[in-house]
């Protein structure tokens, strides 16, 4: 069985709690909107921008690479490893996680589900934006009011280690 997980120290989640509510204080600051036609409350986007600065922390680790912390700064990726963009997708546990990628999303991107059990993180795999984008069987709107968008089921991503041991692509 291969060990996908990770748990962060108390500072690393600090650290990464920091980040998040920084990022969703300089959004209201500058009157910048969460987009797709979100809706949630300042505390829910406060909660979904930590989870999602730990699950970015946590991939760091993962792949034991520095973490730069950034805020709010439009089409850098998250990470960079090995010259590899990623983009991280981090989601609490439910009965039906699958990563998200939106239709806007660039080509040649890696995207990585990462489900967060904070203090300990799973990360589920990754894909190309490449493969994703322009594929009917992986587009839904998931019944809502919001923007279509490509949701990929966990089984259908590469197993994270490889790219962490350099054995894909």
């Amino acid at each position: 069985m291969e060990n996908n997980s990770i748990t962060l120290d108390l500072y690393e989640m600090q650290s990464a709690a920091h980040l998040g509510i920084l990022r969703c204080l300089e959004s209201e600051k500058y009157q910048e909107k969460w987009g797709y036609n979100y809706k949630g409350s300042l505390n829910d986007q406060m909660a979904k921008s930590i989870s999602g600065a730990m699950g970015e922390v946590a991939l760091a680790k993962f792949l034991k690479i520095k973490f730069e912390f950034h805020c709010n700064v439009g089409g850098v990726p998250d990470l960079i490893f090995k010259d590899l963009r990623l983009q991280i997708r981090t989601q609490i546990p439910k009965n039906n996680n699958s990563l998200i990628i939106r239709p806007k999303a660039k080509p040649g991107e890696l995207y990585i589900l990462v489900i967060d059990k904070a203090p300990d993180f799973e990360i589920l795999g990754f894909v190309n934006s490449s493969y994703v984008l322009g594929q009917d069987r992986f587009k839904t709107d998931f019944g809502l009011a919001r923007p279509p968008c490509y949701s990929i089921p966990p089984e259908k991503l590469t197993p994270i280690n490889l790219l962490k041991d350099s054995s894909w692509n």
